[in-house]
């Protein structure tokens, strides 16, 4: 098998995993699939030391938790009544009022855009969101191995420069940020290790772009 196609796939199934937990909190059956397949103690990439950690800490807190503790964590980091402890939009973090709707949401929906990516709500609440930012890079990863599995080129690198610009841009940017605010504020150990992960796993996922566009296409081919 293409050696690309085993790291995308890797990657793909990371980022399903991790836009779903960011995206609501998990109900009783994918809490009992989360404690049945491990997918934290089997991850298909290797991580740094700390992130390797942090997957133990969400694979060990899994088995200990209920869906009311982990939906109740879910609302107090990022949906509300109340404040937010950890807001989830990339707006909030990147200019000094912390208000939504800035020039970076607008910058997102211009990646979004160029994809053919578009929400119902928009205009009602930003697309900057982690768990919709966390969703365009699966669609885009979908893409690519698409795009490899028929011998298009050209698309393959479109696609490489595309999920690299976006982390450098945006994930990485801000996530840093929302990743400490997580982890200072989460009421369970899920919540806070699902937070390295996602820190680690981005930085595993830039570098390992960065190794794939350093290779070029036709090399790998």
């Amino acid at each position: 098998m293409d050696e690309r196609l085993i790291i995308h796939e890797a990657r793909l199934n990371v980022y399903v995993l991790l836009q779903r937990l960011y995206q609501d909190a998990p109900d009783e059956t994918l809490l009992a699939w989360l404690i049945e397949a491990r997918p934290f103690a089997n991850f298909p990439v290797a991580l740094d030391e700390t992130a390797s950690a942090a997957l133990a800490q969400v694979d060990a807190a899994l088995t200990g938790v209920t869906v009311n503790d982990l939906r109740a964590d879910f609302k107090q980091l990022f949906v509300g009544p109340g404040p937010m402890t950890a807001p989830p939009w990339e707006s909030v973090y990147r200019n000094e009022d912390h208000l939504l709707f800035d020039q970076h949401t607008l910058q997102v929906r211009e990646f979004y855009g160029r994809h053919g990516m578009e929400f119902v709500r928009i205009h009602q609440l930003p697309e900057d969101a982690i768990a919709i930012e966390l969703e365009f890079m699966r669609l885009l990863t979908e893409r690519l191995l698409q795009a490899i599995e028929r011998g298009a080129c050209d698309e393959e690198r479109y696609l490489l420069d595309e999920q690299s610009a976006f982390l450098k841009q945006h994930l990485l940017v801000w996530v840093p940020k929302f990743v400490l605010m997580c982890q200072r504020s989460a009421a369970t150990e899920v919540y806070a290790g699902l937070a390295g992960v996602l820190s680690g796993f981005l930085s595993w996922d830039q570098q390992t772009l960065l190794m794939l566009q350093a290779c070029g296409v036709e090399q790998a081919e």
